[in-house]
């Protein structure tokens, strides 16, 4: 992996959070709706994703993303996984049909991320680091 193609999928990533977070601030009810979630969730999950794609975003137009930063990143991925899978086993009777494809879907699609962006932060931990002047 490169610098370059971490910062794309950072981005990428940022980009994902960022059009959550319009539509689940934005269309809250209707979300809720369609998927079966109590409105709560929705508004949560979009603001929670503002948050991340500010970050996301950072680390994704830095000159070298920092590691710490990164891993970071990878952590809060994985803790919106296990958040999904709660959030799915608590409202699976009330979730539609769409609720547990988009719940689960995600969750998938999150972890696939977290695992490039944590290839990305071990490849920063092994550059070679230049001394400082």
């Amino acid at each position: 992996m490169t610098v370059d193609f971490l910062k794309k999928i950072l981005l990428l990533d940022a980009a994902v959070c960022a059009a959550i977070f319009a539509v689940d601030v934005l269309f809250t009810a209707q979300v809720s709706a369609a998927l079966g979630l109590a409105p709560v969730y929705v508004a949560a999950g979009g603001w929670i994703c503002l948050g991340a794609a500010i970050l996301l975003g950072y680390a994704g137009t830095r000159a070298v993303p920092p590691a710490l930063l990164v891993w970071l990143i990878v952590f809060l991925n994985v803790d919106w996984v296990i958040a999904s899978v709660v959030v799915f086993e608590i409202e699976f009777a009330n979730l539609t049909a769409l609720g547990k494809v988009v719940l689960l879907g995600q969750a998938a699609a999150t972890l696939a991320i977290a695992a490039v962006e944590a290839g990305g932060a071990r490849m920063l931990g092994h550059r070679p680091q230049t001394a400082a002047a």
